[in-house]
Parts: structure tokens; sequence; C-alpha cells
């Protein structure tokens, strides 16, 4: 992932926290550091929060990284909403003189009518010290309801090079919240602070790691229970839809369509009998007729073609490929290996929405010139495969409004997946794949 990128999901996730948070984040370069610092203070300045920042280096750095998002340091520093608190004057403090800090500037932050109060901590502060002290201080903290109290939000940040791992796992398991990634997760490994510094802990920690065991054992099956119930309404809404869909496309073409031809007749046969005036008007109606049976007829496949139910899918396929040629003046190909296939209705359904789909879009953004849509069925699979020779784009960096999480869910839905390629400039390739039993395949 793109440096920037993950920064802005970093700054994202750290706006989001609120009164009464206490997080950790891990880190490994300064300008990681920055950024998940810059954006905790610049969040507490926007809300009219009493920001205090825990630093190694005098200030500087954060400093001159805030000053570089626009806000006025010196003014704020001058209101005193903004407190650098220096890793010298830190250095020599015992834990419990520090929770006395916090406390001090929370109630402070209280009496002098801010916001609210945070506090961001560099902390390497207590790399000379002794750790067990350190993951004890953070117990106390959540503890003594600092942060509940005085509506804090509080954020220490760790240098993964600086702190072994034992150490970072205490920490971890110290904070309710944790960064990862670029996002606030609640911590499954957070350990309430009176089991923490229970005398008992190490007895207890066994039988705490079991119960987790158990609760995430919970949640995960809750979580499937409801991804199978969540499958189950979908697959019922789209073969729903699929029903009404093939019910309007028989009305719009046995209805509207014969109405329409009907009307063509009737104008032929009561031609000879208008002024000259009116006769000469009737090729254009006939042609105007004409043009809306085809929009009609091309509406009706589109909903649901014929084709489709009567011939199966490769008919259905190599029908919509020639449409969308000869509607968009791009060079199209189709070939089905074994010629005819056939595959479980849903699968043919959800592979021909697909190419629909898949059309749509090389129509919309892929300025091709060429379409090749393949058909294949071997080794127990079912693949659909469309590619184009046109401008493709970065995956990696691809927004909403492609059609392309439809096209996944559809293909999931009907036991496949969905996979993209595509390079910018070199094309793209959209390719679903269907498991499936070789009887089912014929």
């Amino acid at each position: 992932m793109d440096p920037d990128d993950r920064f802005e999901r970093v700054r994202t996730a750290i706006e989001q926290l609120g009164p009464a948070d206490h997080v950790c984040t891990l880190y490994d370069g300064r300008e990681e550091e920055l950024a998940i610092a810059v954006s905790f203070v610049r969040a507490g300045l926007a809300r009219g929060e009493l920001c205090v920042c825990v630093v190694d280096d005098g200030g500087e750095s954060i400093l001159a990284a805030l000053a570089a998002e626009g806000i006025d340091v010196n003014a704020e520093m001058q209101n005193g909403r903004l407190v650098i608190f220096e890793k010298p004057l830190a250095q020599g403090l015992e834990t419990r003189d520090m929770l006395g800090k916090i406390e001090y500037f929370a109630s402070e932050s209280r009496n002098a009518g801010h916001a609210g109060f945070r506090i961001v901590g560099e902390m390497t502060w207590t790399l000379d010290g002794d750790m067990k002290a350190l993951a004890e201080f953070e117990a106390r903290l959540n503890l003594i309801r600092v942060w509940e109290r005085y509506s804090c939000t509080g954020l220490c940040q760790f240098d993964v090079r600086r702190f072994t791992p034992e150490t970072l796992r205490e920490m971890i398991i110290m904070h309710p919240l944790v960064v990862i990634n670029g996002r606030i997760c609640h911590n499954p490994y957070y350990v309430a602070p009176e089991q923490y510094l229970s005398p008992d802990w190490p007895r207890l920690e066994t039988d705490w790691m079991i119960t987790n065991l158990e609760r995430l054992q919970q949640s995960r099956d809750k979580l499937q229970a409801s991804e199978e119930r969540y499958r189950s309404l979908s697959r019922r809404l789209l073969e729903q839809q699929e029903h009404e869909r093939a019910a309007l496309a028989r009305e719009l073409h046995d209805q509207l369509g014969q109405s329409l031809f009907a009307l063509s007749l009737n104008l032929a046969a009561m031609k000879g009998e208008l002024s000259p005036e009116l006769s000469a008007r009737v090729p254009e109606s006939m042609e105007a007729i004409r043009t809306m049976i085809h929009q009609v007829q091309t509406l009706a496949f589109e909903l649901r073609p014929p084709a489709l139910d009567a011939d199966g899918l490769a008919d259905a396929m190599q029908l919509l490929v020639a449409r969308h040629g000869e509607r968009s003046g791009v060079r199209t190909g189709f070939t089905a290996t074994p010629a005819g296939v056939r595959a479980p209705v849903d699968v043919e359904i959800a592979s021909f929405r697909i190419v629909q789909e898949a059309l749509t879009n090389v129509a919309r953004h892929a300025r091709a010139h060429h379409v090749e849509v393949r058909m294949t069925a071997q080794d127990d699979a079912f693949e659909i495969t469309i590619s184009d020779d046109g401008i493709g784009f970065d995956v990696e960096r691809l927004r909403p409004g492609f059609g392309l999480a439809g096209m996944s869910e559809r293909a999931a839905l009907a036991g496949g997946r969905l996979d993209i390629e595509s390079v910018p400039g070199a094309g793209t390739t959209v390719r679903a794949r269907f498991p499936i039993e070789r009887t089912s395949i014929h």
C-alpha cells in the first residue's frame, strides 16, 4: 500500500477517537509517529480540547508538523490549549508521578472550561525504567478511570524498534483499543485492570485465555450465522428479481411488442384511405414504430433473454456479446468450450449478469477496441472470462461505481469468486470461476 494512503487511513481512524477512549499504536518510523500524533492533536484542537504531547525531542518535530497542517501553534500554546511535555522533564519521573501529571492536566482542563482533554505520549520516556511498572501504570490509568471521569482521550505510541516484543505484548493487553493498519480495533486481548493488578493474575491468566477463546468463538459463530442468513436472503432476493425480470420481459415482448406491431399494420392499411398530406407522414410514423419495437425487444432481452431459458447460456451469451458490438462499435468475440456447455441454473444466471455488467463497464470506462468473452468448463469448474484492450486501471486504487461489488456478490452467492486483473494502459480481465461437480456440467 502507498505510504500516503496508509497514513491517510490512520488519520481518518485517529479522528474517530472520542472521550474515554484509551488506545495504543505501534509504529516503526518517525513519519508514521508524527502522522498519528498530529492527527490526534489536530482533532482535539478542532473540538476545543486541551491537547498535551509527551515528546522525546523537545517538541520541534511535532510543532513543525502541526504548523504544516495550517495550525497556529504559537497561538494554541499561548491560549493554553496546546502543551508540550518534553522528555527531559519526564526523565526520572516515577510512573506514579506521571499518573499525577495526567490527573493534573485533566483537572486543569475542566477548570479552564475546555471541551475535553487528550494526551498523546511517545512512550520512549519509559525505556530507562521498569517495564513491569510501565504495564502497571497503564493498568492503573484504566483502574482509576481517568478517561471516564475527565472525558479524556489517551493515545500511547510505542516504537517497535525500541521496545521488546514482551513489552509490546503487555502494552497491547493494557489498551482497550489498538490502531492496526489504519483502523481502530476493539481489542479482544484486553485485560481488565482489576485482573491484571491482582496478585493472582499469573495463576488466573490461563483461565482468562480460555474464557477469551470461548468468547471469540461465540462471536465467530454468531458472525457465521449472520453471514449465512444474509446469503440466504440475498439469494432469495436475486431469485425474486430474476422472476420479475422474466415476467416483465414477457409482458414487454408479448403485449407491448405485439401492440406496436399491430399498430404498424393498421397504419399500413390506412395509408390508402388518408389524404395525400397525411399519407406522406405514414412512413415516418412506421419508422418510429419500428424503432420502438426494436427498443422494446432490446429491453426485454436485457431483462431476461428467451435464449437463456430455451437454448442455454452459450446462445444467450453469444447474442449479448454481438448486441454489445453492434451498439458500441467495439469488435467482439465469443467462444464456448465445449460448444453448448451448460451449468446449473444459478451459475448460468450469475454468469450472464456478470458478463452483462462487465460489458457495460467496458462501454462506459474502458475505451476499448476489442472485447473477448470466453466460457469454459473443465477440471470440475465453470469459468467466464471477459477481456478488453482498453485503458485499464489500478486495481488497488479502484473506487466504488464500477459495479464490481455487485459482480463479486453475484459470483459469491452462486458459490464462485470474481478476480480482476488490470494495468493502466494494458486492458482489463474479469474472471468468474465456479467450482462445480463434473456431473453438473453438460
